[in-house]
């Protein structure tokens, strides 16, 4: 299993066009599926050594991966996953495009409101890390950025798709974030967030243990 990975990941740089494509990127994902349901599966199914702790009431998602552990291989699901986001993402884009297109005929508060409303779904939960964990990365305002999709826990490289699959995406999310957070188009949805963010946050406060 060790040596399919390797050899699944060298062929995935050697598809690297730098940036990749999103057909080459597809087509890696496609060719080695089985290969991911294998590890996956492979990765569920308790070593003896979890087995024990599982039974002893202790910790058994064996962190080290060692060696013995069935779970060794989870580098290559969760690279493979994140890689997976990549062409999941891109799917929204037809319809970021649809979304841009009516954004641009509208001309007031009331109907940019409705338009917040309806993409609601897509620019707040679906693009929640697209941008912060995908895309801004660069240091040089000149550069161009090409989303990034996760780096190769073998070979050491980064995979990034061509950005202008994701043209339509990114005007959306930025036209998103300008409505909601900074014109406040939808305040009573803006408010609703932030309460909900503040109880998150109470709810990771550590209650101190008083004797």
């Amino acid at each position: 299993m060790k040596s399919q990975i390797l050899n699944s990941i060298n062929h995935l740089k050697q598809l690297n066009e730098n940036p990749f494509t999103l057909q080459k990127i597809a087509y890696w994902l496609y060719e080695y599926n089985d290969l991911y349901k294998e590890v996956k599966n492979y990765s569920e199914i308790l070593c003896e050594q979890c087995q024990q702790w599982k039974a002893n009431g202790l910790p058994y998602d064996c962190l080290q991966e060692a060696e013995y552990c069935n779970k060794r291989y989870r580098y290559f699901t969760n690279f493979y996953e994140e890689v997976e986001y990549g062409i999941k993402v891109q799917e929204l884009d037809a319809v970021c495009k649809v979304a841009v297109e009516e954004y641009k005929t509208y001309n007031n508060d009331s109907q940019l409101k409705e338009w917040l409303i309806k993409y609601f779904d897509i620019g707040y939960n679906k693009l929640a890390i697209f941008y912060y964990d995908h895309l801004e990365y660069s240091v040089d305002n000149d550069e161009v950025v090409h989303p990034h999709f996760g780096n190769s826990p073998i070979g050491e490289f980064g995979v990034c798709i061509d950005r202008k699959y994701y043209e339509n995406l990114i005007e959306f999310d930025d036209v998103f974030k300008i409505l909601l957070y900074e014109r406040k188009i939808n305040p009573e949805k803006l408010k609703e967030i932030e309460e909900e963010m503040q109880k998150i946050a109470i709810s990771m406060i550590p209650i101190p243990k008083i004797d």
